[in-house]
């Protein structure tokens, strides 16, 4: 073989490896732009049944703590109440709601206790329990707690009325969950309306209204959101009194109650 021959099959090879080189030293490189074209991290999973139930768990626990009665299926919680009684308790989530409100994404988680589970018993003075929880999507992809309360006191002989709450609409960015709870003794029954919502990152009831009151036994009351105008910070109530009259007759009446932004309450006007 002649010397330029030699000489060009040494410079092909010599090409050749440093052509491979640089392909295995670019090789670490592929995964970083598969990441770049990624769904990006801050977007959580919110329509994926699997990841919400997660969260609730992960959100039970970290309120709860690890005491979680697999049989009965809800968190063991001791409470102590102000201005009630301590008294032990098993918290159970209900659904989770996603919700958008002017754009933002919430996912709201009520829990309530189990007044009927096995080894808890309650008095008449023993109040049920609600917990209410507004989460707020993380940079994470998951969900971050923005507000919430884990013991709010309701009804009483530890039924707290809020098994069944309703997620309602009460203005243009404020959802609450809507339920009735109370209880009777000697003979007489009182029973109110809740109104639990989220203000700024509290959790508060917003709501005075009755649905049987102490000094009336013979009316009760019940009402409606008037959403007619969405972008109301709070929508009004329609509230009707319907008042049982002798000869199973009954009467009437209906109040537009507004929110009081001072006091953060609804509430009928004061008798005159």
């Amino acid at each position: 073989m002649s010397a330029s021959r030699s000489a060009a099959l040494l410079a092909a090879v010599a090409a050749s490896a440093l052509l491979a080189a640089c392909q295995r030293d670019a090789a670490p490189s592929a995964p970083a732009a598969t990441a770049a074209t990624a769904q990006p991290a801050a977007t959580p999973a919110a329509t994926d049944p699997a990841a919400l139930q997660r969260a609730v768990e992960t959100l039970m626990a970290q309120q709860y703590g690890d005491a979680f009665d697999a049989t009965q299926r809800c968190w063991k919680f001791h409470a102590k109440v102000e201005g009630g009684v301590d008294d032990d308790y098993c918290m159970r989530a209900g659904a989770p709601e996603l919700v958008d409100l002017q754009g933002q994404r919430r996912l709201y988680v009520a829990a309530h206790n189990l007044a009927d589970a096995q080894g808890y018993v309650y008095g008449h003075v023993s109040s049920g329990l609600m917990g209410a929880f507004v989460l707020a999507p993380d940079a994470r992809g998951g969900w971050t707690l923005v507000a919430g309360d884990k013991q709010i006191p309701s009804g009483s002989s530890g039924y707290c009325g809020c098994d069944d709450a309703q997620l309602v609409r009460i203005g243009a960015d404020t959802m609450a969950w809507k339920f009735a709870s109370g209880g009777t003794g000697q003979g007489i029954t009182v029973s109110i309306y809740s109104l639990i919502a989220p203000i700024g990152d509290k959790i508060r009831n917003l709501s005075a209204i009755p649905q049987i009151a102490e000094d009336d036994q013979d009316s009760e009351y019940s009402f409606a959101i008037d959403d007619s105008d969405t972008a109301k910070p709070f929508f009004p109530l329609r509230v009707t009194k319907r008042t049982q009259q002798p000869g199973g007759n009954s009467a009437q009446t209906e109040h537009v109650v507004e929110f009081d932004p001072a006091r953060q309450v609804y509430a009928l006007p004061a008798a005159k």
